[in-house]
């Protein structure tokens, strides 16, 4: 039987909600290295309850990849560099379960179980996604994309560094 194409961005396959979230705050810190930047400004730009996204961030300090700074000139950051973040890791870590079906788990109460090879073809459609992930980094994502910058609200000219001219004296008139 010959298999139907089904555009990928058809597939049902998906991570939660709340992955999801971490992922965009992760891609707008990255967007912004050079500064903290507020819960308040995240939960704009995205339109997600501060409460909610409180806690994202939490959970996203706890597991190592945001810093958090509470007070006058606090804000988030980035824990480490956007290129040794990878989305693998981040999902991983963020899901509460890769059990795409039920006899993924110790407590399945399938028939088929003991014969089944689906599970071991999910099983392997699991890792290959994830092995997918495990490619990807967010430095890969955020870079230093214009449009996404633009998307994000995010003014090009505040995060161009102006250059730096280095005048020099004319020779024989140097400084004293």
């Amino acid at each position: 039987m010959a298999a139907t194409a089904t555009p990928l961005h058809a597939l049902p396959m998906n991570i939660t909600q709340h992955t999801d979230y971490a992922l965009r705050v992760l891609m707008y810190l990255g967007a912004v290295p050079e500064r903290r930047v507020t819960i308040k400004e995240v939960a704009e730009r995205f339109d997600i309850s501060r409460s909610h996204l409180m806690k994202i961030v939490t959970e996203l300090v706890a597991k190592g990849f945001v810093d958090g700074a509470r007070g006058k000139g606090g804000g988030l950051r980035l824990a480490r560099a956007a290129s040794e973040i990878g989305l693998g890791d981040v999902v991983r870590q963020l899901e509460p379960s890769l059990a795409l079906v039920e006899c993924f788990g110790t407590q399945s109460h399938c028939v088929l179980d003991p014969a089944c090879r689906l599970k071991g073809a999910l099983d392997s459609a699991l890792q290959a996604f994830l092995a997918a992930l495990d490619r990807v980094s967010l430095a890969d994502l955020v870079g230093s994309d214009a449009r996404l910058h633009e998307a994000l609200g995010l003014q090009a000219a505040a995060r161009a560094i102006a250059p730096i001219t280095i005048v020099r004296p004319p020779a024989g008139r140097e400084r004293r």
